[in-house]
């Protein structure tokens, strides 16, 4: 039997984020406006992140919806978002009538390539939306040198980036507004589903907090009494949600150091393998390594990464092409970009390949993949 059909999956729930569920659950206090469970996750998620407001919402998406609520996006307006990310960093903008810009990535990081947004700013530009892709940071000095410049606010998305720092400083307080994501495979979960948004910003807080539970708050001088002061949505999370979210969360500094082990393991075994590019760690940044995404140069007669995924996978090594459609061919949004060349997006698209090296996985299981790997790639055409 191949060894690797044994992998562990992500993610490992412990007896402690099991315990934190039943006890939320025995308190018959599920949902609603007040909940402790819930409060005492946000301060966690704002302290951890070094913000002053962290409002728990039901997914990521739901997230990048809310922040891009609070900016007041709607009709007419553009939000510039990456063309190599996950399709809930820019559907968000379509919820709210606007239009998504896609801008390229860098070819070493994957993230904004701030010369690419610069170069898309119009006076129709409402947001940036930034992605720490993979959980490498992305250049937010010179991101936020052009939004400054255009008057744009920043989003960052970090859904895939807990645990990401730049000069010591936790990504997520960089921005205007941050979002994160607790999808049951990200670095930490809240049971399957759920997310965060960040911010220094009162204002933006609070509006979060309204426009999360139908728009709902209090009415001046009637205590006890609520209505909605808009329409907001219904992107509450449960405290049983929040009880596994904030179990998992203490272990978040324990997790990303091992991620970081993992990914600094396959780095040397994979060194020196021609016509692989490894990851990137930018100086000054701490890389939390949600995905290892590693490149296969073309040329060379070297199959395709595609086909070097599909022959991995044949012998039990779970390996997917990162990204293989970039947002802007997708049929979702090919349409309004017809035309549209990213030529960066576009090449990652055909040349990534995403590795397993979550905290579940042993170093035997790591050797594993990095000698299939060195084999998959070597096999010339």
């Amino acid at each position: 039997m191949n060894a690797f059909q044994e992998l562990p999956r992500w993610p490992q729930l412990t007896d402690d984020d099991i315990e934190a569920a039943v006890a939320a659950l025995r308190s018959n206090r599920l949902v609603g406006l007040g909940n402790s469970v819930v409060e005492e996750f946000e301060a966690a998620l704002a302290a951890g992140h070094q913000v002053e407001h962290a409002v728990a919402v039901s997914t990521g998406t739901a997230a990048v919806h809310l922040a891009l609520h609070a900016l007041d996006v709607g009709p007419g307006d553009e939000v510039i978002v990456p063309a190599h990310t996950f399709i809930g960093s820019a559907s968000p903008v379509v919820y709210l009538g606007a239009r998504p810009v896609f801008a390229d990535v860098t070819p070493d990081t994957h993230c904004l390539d701030p010369d690419s947004v610069k170069s898309l700013v119009t006076e129709r530009t409402k947001a940036i939306v930034v992605v720490h892709i993979n959980g490498v940071a992305a250049d937010m000095a010179a991101l936020t040198a052009v939004a400054a410049e255009a008057g744009v606010p920043l989003v960052e998305d970090a859904a895939q980036a807990m645990g990401t720092e730049i000069g010591g400083r936790p990504v997520g307080g960089f921005g205007d507004l941050a979002c994160v994501s607790l999808f049951e495979q990200k670095v930490i979960t809240s049971a399957g589903e759920g997310g965060a948004v960040l911010t220094n910003n009162p204002v933006y807080a609070e509006r979060v907090r309204r426009a999360r539970s139908h728009g709902e708050g209090p009415v001046e001088g009637r205590p006890g009494m609520i209505w909605a002061h808009e329409v907001g949505y219904n992107y509450r999370l449960t405290s049983v949600q929040a009880a596994v979210g904030l179990s998992q969360h203490k272990r978040l500094g324990e997790m990303v150091e091992a991620r970081r082990r993992n990914a600094a393991y396959l780095s040397e075994r994979l060194a020196g393998v021609e016509g692989l590019e490894l990851p990137v760690e930018p100086e000054g940044t701490t890389h939390a390594f949600w995905k290892y995404a590693a490149r296969v140069a073309p040329g060379g007669g070297r199959r395709s990464a595609g086909d070097i995924a599909a022959d991995l996978r044949s012998r039990g090594v779970p390996v997917l092409l990162r990204y293989p459609y970039p947002l802007h061919k997708q049929p979702a949004f090919a349409q309004q970009h017809q035309g549209v060349s990213l030529p960066v997006a576009e090449r990652l698209s055909e040349e990534l390949l995403a590795l397993p090296s979550h905290p579940a996985l042993t170093e035997g299981h790591l050797a594993h993949i990095a000698d299939e790997v060195r084999k998959a790639v070597s096999v010339t055409v």
